[in-house]
């Protein structure tokens, strides 16, 4: 019997298609394809201010409080992008924790999610995270948007992004805390 270049083709897809889903190499394969293809989006962002209106945009604390981006003009904020349901948000979640241990007073943190209030809430009372998580129940400004999460930007106190990332990170390392300190020192 002979096999076609096509039969071949379609066997091979399958049979990587099937590594992706369904091992414990997937979802780091998908990741670094996730991060390849963000990649672009994020880094022509960094170096650039952002515009005045942004300071516009409000998210909520677990609570249900208000608070204004505004609030943090004049300082270094740290923010993510994540989702309950997103794998790599959740593997970075304990170096950003460790961060916002030593820093959490000095730097504004918000970790921002689009997803329903009820579903962060329970998320964050089964979890051992003292985060500052933030819902945002209008569309993210458009210089933070991104196709991928997580994502995470770093501005400095004249609200320009210093540092703009797609895909998991360690947040709690040397250059991400230098980086801080340096920012800190402006």
């Amino acid at each position: 019997m002979k096999v076609s270049f096509k039969h071949l083709t379609i066997g091979v897809l399958l049979f990587l298609g099937s590594i992706i889903m369904f091992t414990p190499v997937g979802p780091k394969l998908r990741g670094y394809a996730g991060r390849i293809l963000s990649y672009g989006s994020t880094k022509l962002k960094a170096d650039k201010t952002i515009p005045a209106s942004t300071y516009d945009w409000i998210v909520y604390d677990l609570s249900g409080y208000s608070h204004a981006l505004s609030n943090e003009k004049g300082k270094v904020v740290f923010l993510n992008l994540w989702a309950t349901w997103c794998k790599p948000c959740l593997e970075e979640l304990p170096d950003i924790q460790m961060l916002y241990d030593d820093y959490g007073d000095k730097v504004s943190f918000l970790l921002v999610t689009e997803e329903k209030p009820d579903r962060v809430v329970n998320f964050a009372s089964q979890r051992p995270y003292n985060l500052p998580f933030y819902l945002s129940k209008k569309e993210i400004p458009v210089v933070f948007s991104s196709s991928t999460i997580p994502t995470t930007y770093i501005l400095n106190k004249h609200g320009k992004i210093i540092l703009a990332e797609n895909g998991v990170m360690n947040w709690n390392s040397a250059k991400i805390r230098n980086l801080l300190n340096q920012l800190l020192a402006e």
